[in-house]
């Protein structure tokens, strides 16, 4: 298994130091590869070269449906493996013209990424659960998406991580590993990975069972600075997934 960062988790540092600083930090921390939010204004040949400076993969991006093609150029450029949806409200989900408007510009999409190879999938949060819902089973299935299970927003939701990787077996793609604390998960700072709430070995253990070729930090609220939050979290997720 391989360790990426989701950048959103560094959108403080970028706007204090700037792009690259962003990039130094994940590279020197020791992380494989990183998942982007948005590319800093950046072109693909720019945001190329601090990924080769840094020795990084451009493993994934989030990137809603109807902006797919748009990003095709840093897409094709960076070699991105994964594109997932970062969002979608539920009032979408509940109302079926628009949801099923959703399902058409998924399926254009889709149709843009497999002629390139790449994985289209699903990000969640916690509200696709609401009511005993599974949005995100239902997207998955309704229009052939994979999905990137972000355990901390399962939690929250009430859901089990593990139960709900079992469930996506198969379309089961990356794992966002975010921690949670045992109070209050949604505003408190994030316990540094495999201290806090999330059952994080069973997640591991999951996640090797399936395969599953690489793990995605996210973190959005730090009880540390971010270095060393980086390094301490990357040295207990290889401990884990050992």
């Amino acid at each position: 298994m391989k360790f990426a960062v989701q950048l959103y988790s560094l959108r403080e540092m970028a706007e204090r130091e700037g792009a690259e600083a962003v990039f130094a930090a994940v590279g020197g921390a020791g992380y494989d590869g990183v998942e982007f939010a948005g590319f800093y204004g950046k072109t693909p040949e720019e945001i190329g070269s601090l990924l080769k400076k840094y020795k990084l993969e451009a493993v994934s991006a989030h990137i809603a449906a109807d902006e797919v093609e748009r990003s095709l150029p840093y897409i094709d450029a960076l070699g991105i493996r994964y594109v997932f949806i970062p969002w979608v409200g539920t009032e979408v989900f509940s109302d079926p013209a628009r949801y099923a408007a959703l399902l058409e510009s998924v399926k254009r999409a889709k149709a843009l990424l497999d002629a390139r190879g790449v994985v289209f999938g699903y990000h969640n949060h916690a509200h696709e659960y609401e009511n005993g819902q599974d949005f995100v089973g239902r997207i998955v299935k309704d229009a052939g998406l994979a999905a990137e299970l972000d355990v901390f927003w399962v939690t929250v939701a009430g859901r089990d991580a593990v139960a709900e990787m079992k469930g996506l077996a198969g379309a089961l793609a990356l794992v966002h590993v975010k921690e949670a604390a045992a109070s209050d998960p949604v505003h408190a700072p994030q316990p540094v990975v495999g201290e806090g709430a999330v059952d994080m070995r069973g997640v591991f253990a999951e996640a090797k069972a399936q395969g599953i070729p690489w793990a995605i930090l996210e973190v959005e609220h730090y009880p540390c600075g971010e270095a060393e939050y980086l390094k301490k979290s990357l040295d207990n997720m290889k401990k884990l997934a050992k």
